[in-house]
């Protein structure tokens, strides 16, 4: 499905997080551990700054046009809270089992499939030019941002490594 040029790198995040949910849909007992530091990795890296954009710029742009209780927007909403608290869960946890990984890769996959499918192609048509332009440009600078404050973390821990 063609993409508004201005929501595009969403979408390939999405596709990055459509690899990373096949692999945990067949973690197994031999690589449960290995995925779940991997999960884990990917969640820090890219999902925690992916949400925070749909969070903070998405669905904020799309509210101008339907009811701030949409459907579509809250159970995005839902589901991030979801994903964040399972992320959480399995952090937390010192067994690593493989059906939770896959529970985690199906929810994942689900998530994304409903952005693409239905609430991305939502926010497309209801924005005009100029709104899709704008919320194109704070994107572009929330991605530059996170980028900068990864880069920041990195330093500090190189300077702080013995």
């Amino acid at each position: 499905m063609k993409r508004a040029e201005e929501i595009a790198p969403l979408s390939r995040e999405h596709h990055q997080a459509l690899r990373v949910a096949q692999r945990l849909a067949r973690a197994s007992a031999a690589d449960a551990a290995e995925l779940r530091q991997a999960f884990l990795a990917f969640y820090v890296a890219e999902m925690v700054p992916h949400f925070r954009a749909e969070e903070e710029l998405v669905l904020p742009a799309f509210a101008r046009h339907v009811d701030p209780s949409d459907p579509e927007v809250v159970r995005v909403l839902v589901e991030h809270v979801e994903l964040h608290r399972r992320a959480g869960d399995l952090a937390a946890d010192g067994e690593v089992d493989p059906a939770a990984l896959h529970a985690l890769g199906r929810r994942l996959h689900d998530h994304v499939r409903h952005e693409e499918r239905v609430l991305f192609p939502r926010v497309e048509s209801a924005l005009d030019a100029e709104e899709l332009r704008r919320l194109g440009e704070a994107l572009a600078r929330a991605e530059r941002d996170a980028a900068e404050a990864a880069a920041e973390v990195a330093q500090r821990l190189a300077r702080s490594a013995p």
